[in-house]
């Protein structure tokens, strides 16, 4: 496998990008304050924005910093129209010797049954099969 991180990508509605401090309230407002987007996870609700740092411990230095890990693939997902941050797709424990890896994602209610997690799921596989090597 050729691991390459978590490199920007694009769909027809989507861009698939790195997270930036800057979209810390976004993602918390559109996502991650709902606990029907989190009930299927295991992380502790986050009921203000300083528990995404605290209890869940993203946005934090160490996790914006792990994006310089060649094996790191968090993507911010945005949408092209109006450039909101409306979810998260994640590709986690990356095992180069099985050449695989685990994938997660949450997404805002407001932007659920409207196809957009699946159109990032296809581009995200594609990336996984054909340019790491999964």
């Amino acid at each position: 496998m050729t691991h390459k991180g978590t490199v920007y990508l694009e769909t027809p509605r989507l861009i698939l990008r790195r997270f930036q401090k800057e979209d810390l309230e976004q993602i918390y407002y559109n996502c991650w304050n709902d606990t029907e987007v989190w009930k299927w996870t295991n992380y502790a609700p986050m009921n203000c924005i300083a528990d995404v740092m605290t209890n869940a411990n993203m946005f934090t230095h160490n996790w914006l910093g792990a994006y310089e890990k060649s094996d790191r693939y968090s993507w911010a997902v945005q949408l092209k129209e109006t450039g909101e941050v409306i979810g998260r797709y994640f590709g986690m424990h990356p095992d180069d010797e099985l050449r695989q890896v685990e994938l997660a994602c949450e997404i805002g209610r407001s932007w659920w049954n409207q196809g957009l997690m699946t159109e990032a799921t296809k581009r995200v596989i594609e990336f996984f099969f054909r340019e790491v090597g999964m």
